[in-house]
């Protein structure tokens, strides 16, 4: 029996405040005594705000005071991605175009507009009229049959999209509603809509263009403004002279937080070639307000250092940038994926950084002082590319905030082409890709699978084990041209604290020995027939959503899920026999939640590859299987709105997924 067993309930409860989730439920799991401590309000109330309380499940644990099922339920997130596996796959629909934003998918396909709420498990969906929709909003759309709609964005019920049509000349509209009360909010003409975005919550709304200056030629950023809550747009636009990239997602990115629209870039030039060997990411903030946007504020450059160019060449056709809020922590962040020649090294390494965005002095940019040691890397990075490299430092790293991928020494790296889809997962501290693996049988076919690498802490007895077998010394020795490169001891501070799991696939191959229809079935769930063309995806912290062009110009679009509280209705639970289950490493009836397979290569992870390491396969659903707490139930169910009605979800007319909780 464990110690802790006999401590008082109120020195367990303190003891629990200094020890981070993971630790937490490891420690639950360490005897049936403890199991209490995900299971009793009081203690998993106290865990949630203090570990996680940045998250949709703490937010809804405040509305249903349920704190322990939602303790779980993230708990089981965190696991079913660190192991790459899903709690549910679906085919959910076949669209023209789509967006996914905010656990809702948009997607248009014969002139309607269908809104599904898959975070919310809805088994409904709102239909728009597009052509009724422009009817009553823009009268100059009036007879035309040729036009292009487009969805931009969706937040808090509301649906930001652009309406193009060509008579004379191209002319483009802005058109927002909100499905939710059933009313047009309003149209905005646009002169231009290269790059346009749309950002909003329940009050404001914030939208921008890539277009021309008059000063030098070149494009800048100009924003507009929409006071939802007043129905009225700003006069004032703003226009974002320093803030340079162009490429939402991978030069740039856009937010809104606590009332202000962030955004951060990994550029700091419109040349070419930039002057100096120290980059920093360039990050603004602007309040929104009925009254206009507020100042630009600009985040401390000392502590929005990105990467010294000594560290060696980037491959930028593989970055990706994102701006969230930390889910332990709430500190906006910025996270950004670059794939790397470290030190002049033959093979490429796609690394993950993590930064804190940091205003000091309500955002002015503060200099350090003459005694700040940072001073010595702001003076070096003003030597020109013809200094000596052994004289330059770069800035120290936090080895918490870096999380290096697999490089290809050891397990065979997959293309640009080939990788479609890259996420990234602070939370669990997780990449997980979308790739496309042909089966060695035929190395033409298209078989996707999602592919995923964690890392977590050592633990004692295996940092003892290492210590003597001189592992440390080996990995020391290995990074020191890494080391020279600009990284200091970085490398070998993130080798001592973080074990780097196995990298795995998820579905598993099939047994040679004997093929298991059912898993084959899952095969053609990620795999839809007859769809050969372009993919393309786009993730949040808990799920996926990636669309397979299909012959005709359709897309097929499938959602991966690893909440373990969604539920699409008519979704088959995944039955498999006990002999397949035993062969492929999982348990009978859910037989994939272990079942990741390794890729190969050295090292294989045995807990996870044998199914001994997976997701509790449990439903701890938060919110009713038919999604009837997700959302209020929009205006347009009672009538009033003639190009609105609430109908029952495309994926109900063509069952085909699995779920894999019990």
């Amino acid at each position: 029996m464990s110690p802790l067993v006999k401590v008082p309930y109120e020195i367990l409860w303190l003891i629990v405040q200094y020890l981070d989730l993971e630790d937490t439920h490891a420690l639950s799991l360490s005897c049936k005594s403890l199991q209490f401590l995900f299971h009793e309000p009081n203690i998993a109330k106290t865990i949630l705000e203090s570990k996680a309380p940045n998250t949709l499940e703490a937010r809804q644990a405040r509305t249903s005071r349920r704190y322990a099922t939602e303790l779980r339920r993230i708990t089981k997130r965190r696991e079913a991605i660190s192991s790459v596996s899903p709690y549910l796959v679906a085919l959910v629909a076949h669209a023209e175009s789509w967006i996914y934003e905010n656990g809702v998918l948009c997607h248009i396909k014969d002139r309607q507009l269908r809104i599904l709420d898959l975070h919310n498990s809805q088994c409904t969906e709102i239909k728009i009229d597009i052509r009724r929709l422009l009817d009553q909003a823009i009268e100059e759309s009036h007879g035309f049959t040729k036009y292009k709609f487009q969805p931009l964005y969706y937040s808090h019920g509301v649906v930001s999209c652009l309406y193009t049509h060509r008579k004379t000349a191209q002319a483009s509209w802005l058109v927002v509603f909100d499905v939710l009360k059933g009313r047009i909010l309003t149209t905005r003409s646009l002169n231009s809509t290269l790059k346009i975005f749309v950002r909003n919550t329940e009050k404001f709304l914030c939208y921008g263009v890539f277009v021309p200056t008059s000063r030098d030629g070149y494009r800048r950023w100009n924003l507009g403004g929409y006071d939802i809550a007043n129905d009225k747009w700003l006069e004032q636009k703003m226009e974002l002279p320093e803030f340079i990239g162009s490429d939402i997602g991978s030069t740039i990115a856009f937010e809104i937080f606590d009332g202000s629209l962030y955004g951060v870039s990994n550029q700091t030039s419109l040349e070419a070639e930039e002057e100096y060997w120290l980059s920093y990411y360039t990050c603004f903030r602007i309040s929104l307000a009925q009254d206009g946007f507020g100042a630009i504020e600009h985040a401390s450059r000392r502590h929005m250092w990105r990467r010294w160019h000594f560290e060696g060449p980037i491959d930028d056709r593989w970055t990706f940038l994102r701006i969230f809020r930390d889910e332990a922590s709430s500190k906006l962040r910025v996270v950004e994926s670059r794939k790397e020649w470290l030190a002049r090294s033959s093979s490429a390494m796609r690394t993950y950084y993590t930064t804190d965005i940091v205003f000091d002095d309500g955002g002015a940019t503060r200099m350090p002082s003459a005694n700040d040691e940072f001073l010595d890397y702001i003076l070096l990075a003003t030597r020109t590319k013809t200094s000596q490299p052994d004289l330059m430092r770069a800035p120290p790293r936090n080895p918490h905030m870096v999380h290096p991928g697999d490089d290809g020494s050891e397990l065979l790296m997959f293309t640009l082409m080939k990788s479609p889809v890259r996420c990234y997962h602070p939370s669990c501290q997780t990449f997980v890709d979308l790739v496309d693996d042909p089966p060695a049988s035929d190395s033409g076919a298209r078989r996707i699978r999602i592919r995923g690498g964690a890392r977590r802490r050592w633990t004692p007895g295996e940092r003892e084990e290492r210590s003597r077998s001189g592992a440390a010394e080996t990995e020391e020795s290995h990074n020191t041209l890494i080391k020279m490169s600009g990284f200091h001891n970085t490398l070998d501070e993130i080798t001592n604290i973080y074990k780097s799991e196995d990298v795995l696939l998820w579905p598993p191959e099939q047994s040679p020995s004997e093929t298991n229809p059912t898993l084959e079935a899952l095969h053609e769930v990620m795999n839809p027939t007859g769809c050969f063309g372009s993919i393309r995806g786009v993730w949040d912290e808990r799920s996926m959503v990636y669309s397979i062009e299909e012959t005709g110009g359709l897309h097929a679009l499938v959602f991966v899920s690893f909440d373990p509280s969604i539920y699409l209705k008519g979704v088959k639970q995944y039955h498999d026999s006990p002999k397949v289950g035993e062969a492929s490493g999982g348990i009978r009836g859910s037989p994939f939640l272990g079942a990741s397979l390794p890729c190969g290569g050295k090292g294989k992870s045995k807990d996870r590859a044998s199914g001994n390491w997976r997701p509790t396969p449990e439903p701890d659903t938060a919110c009713s299987m038919d999604g009837s707490t997700a959302s209020p139930e929009p205006a347009s169910s009672t009538g009033s709105t003639p190009w609105q009605k609430v109908i029952p979800a495309m994926y109900q007319r063509m069952p085909s997924g699995f779920q894999f909780a019990l």
